[in-house]
């Protein structure tokens, strides 16, 4: 007989207590920047004197070793908190706030969460009151409004915790009262027209801000994604963009403009074409028809979203441990790995790539006629003009449609991916003169799983710049 299926709270027991063994197991090879952003992610489950117990003494600001050391035991006494907060909520359907347990709250949308709190104002606790603000305020869009990363996307960025750690000092009464300025906007916050949700979000984090004395322009509400924190300067809001790049901006012909946006739109995620690319799409047919000066004001919030990202990301992370989607290996530490275990955070960043991720990864090697086209990033910024190029990446998001999440979906499109990521793990290891022919058959098996025509396996014209 089938067994039965797992309930909602039995669901999540597991999936916890797993995680903590493979976060335990992996401790050792995590880099700076996810080790601190393991601590962020599950700190922010706690309330207050929570984190003032378990955190007493941490800082980000520590140098590795000792943050890794002191990961363990907090994942072990944070997990402890997270199970007694599962069994706290057995019994319950799951549909009213005080049903969800932190880490469900993490995980939904604003949308859904300001949904409940406007058919029930009191099924917050007054600190989970004052996070669920702090992430409204990094609101900014429809998209993101309905966004279910949001919540967990937000503790990379310093004004998160500036605004949460505000208004975890402001009494009642003002956090009471701003609770209720949202619900007076729950109607507008429903509606399916884009800008009425937006307009009203605006009057939200004005509001909020005002009311903390807190002045965070829209464009920088997702810089400094990752600065250790407290900031050095707590009051200072780190910039978007490198400094100077405005006035390199400015001296960019129109053409130039539209290449440096071609290639901001290749290295976004799902989540954030939806959040940058269509706003335009509403107003323009085409990057052509963007005015340059729109260009010029939009480029360096992107670049700044986009961090140390590049196009060749997707061959590097074979070479040196720079992964798409998952945190990136230190070079000299990837250089140690043995095969298997550089395998297995290969592995989990193809679990990690969203649906376009994962597809530009298969394209961008497949296009690669040349060993040396792989690391060449001049190539690939030809190649992002090449109408073939653009036109199998959008064939492959249509025929593999992404899940909730934007994640893959479909074992076909899984199981090539894999595929591909053993063989060019091996190619990576081969001498320099073996690498150029097994290309070529890393481009064959993504040919015959894909269909291609043969004139795109043999072109007589390459893509991109030969």
């Amino acid at each position: 007989m089938p067994s039965e299926p797992l309930s909602r709270i039995e669901s999540q027991r597991r999936f916890i207590r797993q995680r903590a063994q493979e976060l335990l197991a992996r401790v050792a090879q995590m880099d700076e920047e996810e080790l601190r952003w393991t601590v962020r992610m599950f700190a922010d489950c706690l309330s207050p004197d929570e984190r003032a117990i378990h955190l007493k003494g941490y800082s980000e600001h520590w140098d590795v070793e000792r943050i890794r050391q002191f990961l363990p035991t907090f994942l072990q006494q944070y997990t402890a908190i997270a199970l007694k907060d599962l069994k706290a909520k057995e019994g319950t359907q799951g549909t009213r706030l005080a049903d969800l347990t932190e880490e469900e709250l993490q995980s939904m949308s604003l949308a859904e969460k300001w949904g409940l709190v406007a058919k029930d104002p009191g099924g917050l606790r007054p600190d989970q009151l004052r996070r669920e603000l702090a992430r409204l305020f990094m609101c900014k869009s429809f998209d993101l409004f309905h966004d279910t990363g949001l919540s967990e996307a937000a503790v990379e960025f310093p004004a998160y915790h500036r605004v949460r750690e505000a208004l975890e000092r402001q009494p009642d009464a003002i956090v009471d009262d701003l609770a209720q300025m949202v619900r007076l906007r729950a109607r507008r916050l429903g509606e399916d027209a884009p800008e009425q949700v937006e307009a009203a979000l605006t009057e939200i984090r004005e509001a909020i801000g005002r009311a903390l004395g807190i002045l965070v322009p829209v464009d920088q509400l997702f810089a400094g994604q990752m600065l250790k924190l407290p900031l050095e300067i707590p009051d200072g809001i780190p910039e978007a963009s490198p400094l100077g790049l405005e006035a390199t901006l400015a001296e960019m012909s129109a053409e130039d403009l539209a290449t440096a946006f071609l290639v901001l739109t290749d290295l976004m995620r799902l989540r954030e074409w939806d959040e940058y690319l269509l706003p335009l799409r509403r107003r323009y047919r085409s990057i052509a028809e963007i005015p340059p000066k729109d260009l010029g004001a939009l480029l360096p919030r992107l670049s700044g979203r986009m961090g140390d990202r590049r196009l060749t990301d997707f061959a590097e992370r074979y070479r040196s441990g720079r992964m798409v989607a998952e945190r990136k290996v230190d070079p000299a530490v990837w250089e140690m790995l043995p095969f298997p275990e550089r395998l297995a955070i290969l592995e989990r960043d193809n679990r990690t790539m969203d649906i376009v991720q994962a597809v530009r990864h298969l394209a961008k090697i497949f296009f690669s006629f040349r060993y040396d086209m792989l690391f060449d990033a001049g190539f690939h910024v030809d190649l992002l003009r090449s109408p073939r190029y653009q036109d199998l990446v959008n064939q492959l998001i249509d025929r593999f449609p992404a899940g909730p999440q934007g994640e893959t979906k479909g074992r076909p499109l899984e199981e090539l991916t894999q595929s591909v990521t053993r063989m060019m793990l091996q190619l990576e290891a081969m001498p320099p003169e073996a690498r150029p022919a097994a290309l070529q058959e890393v481009r064959a098996v993504i040919a015959v799983a894909l269909g291609l025509p043969g004139d795109l396996t043999y072109p007589a014209g390459k893509e991109g710049r030969a």
